[in-house]
């Protein structure tokens, strides 16, 4: 996980509260005091979609389109 950048371990911690979230939720958690040790510049929208896409295209997070926009959760093998 070290070869991931901070904001990218952010969304994988975030992720693994949880079966999936949206966008949104993700972006809320990030700021809040739980995760303040690692999530620093994850709480806005480009650095976000910035380290999801990266976690996507390693194939660590999967996202998909629905109701309220995209949803993210861990691929779990």
């Amino acid at each position: 996980m070290s070869e991931l950048s901070k904001n990218a371990q952010c969304v994988l911690r975030i992720l693994e509260t949880a079966d999936s979230l949206t966008t949104s939720e993700i972006l809320e958690l990030a700021r809040s005091k739980e995760f303040a040790d690692i999530c620093t510049d994850c709480a806005g929208g480009d650095t976000f979609i910035a380290a999801a896409n990266q976690l996507v295209e390693r194939g660590l997070i999967r996202r998909r389109f629905g109701r309220g926009g995209y949803r993210w959760e861990l691929v779990r093998e």
